[in-house]
């Protein structure tokens, strides 16, 4: 396993890699595009990452799932960073432009919708407020102590394309953290501890 970091460590490793990932991977996919901010906070000796749990519903396919705020590009938006701008504060109430953007992870693609995702990593500025809305129904801090530790990886068996397929998840607290949303989590942990572990649980369909 490898040596977790201290939290300011952590920082200016984010800091140090994300440097140079200042806009989202560029592709040729036609797929739809979409975009999430990872937001990040200092605080209790630890560091949080911003999640939500979206309200269910039966139109959307990630209905009642843990995720981070964002959605889908619409025409108004000039870039993927205007979505994801638009998206958390619709959702959270949180305008990113307030905090200070470190970088952009890899894209991530949904096993469920034929669209391509962009993650967008934020530092807290100042205290932030996060609020429920018609789409987030909770807002939960989870550490990261908690999520760069393998121990805290299990498996969940997830229908995909027909087929029951186990894959990673977190579970903190009674929030099951799996899908894109673990995905995104594991590439920050990579950075992290700059080894890109996985957990034997771990099969994701490519």
């Amino acid at each position: 396993m490898p040596t977790i970091p201290t939290p300011n460590a952590i920082l200016e490793r984010l800091v140090q890699v994300l440097a140079h990932r200042q806009r989202p991977v560029p592709s040729e996919s036609k797929k739809a595009r979409g975009a999430v901010a990872v937001i990040i906070r200092q605080g209790l000796g630890d560091l949080w990452v911003l999640m939500i749990r979206r309200r269910e519903s039966p139109s959307d396919l990630w209905s009642g799932q843990m995720a981070f705020p964002g959605g889908r590009s619409d025409p108004q938006d000039r870039t993927l960073f205007d979505t994801v701008r638009r998206e958390t504060l619709e959702e959270v109430g949180i305008d990113v432009n307030e905090h200070k953007f470190l970088g952009c992870l890899r894209n991530v693609q949904p096993k469920n919708a034929p669209m391509l995702v962009s993650p967008f990593v934020f530092l807290e500025s100042k205290r932030a407020h996060p609020t429920t809305s018609r789409e987030a129904t909770e807002i939960v801090w989870v550490p990261v102590s908690f999520l760069t530790n393998p121990k805290n990886v299990t498996s969940i068996m997830a229908a995909i394309r027909g087929d029951n397929v186990p894959m990673g998840c977190y579970r903190y607290s009674n929030h099951m953290i799996w899908g894109m949303s673990f995905r995104i989590i594991q590439e920050i942990i990579s950075i992290i501890t700059n080894h890109a572990w996985r957990h034997k649980a771990e099969t994701e369909v490519r």
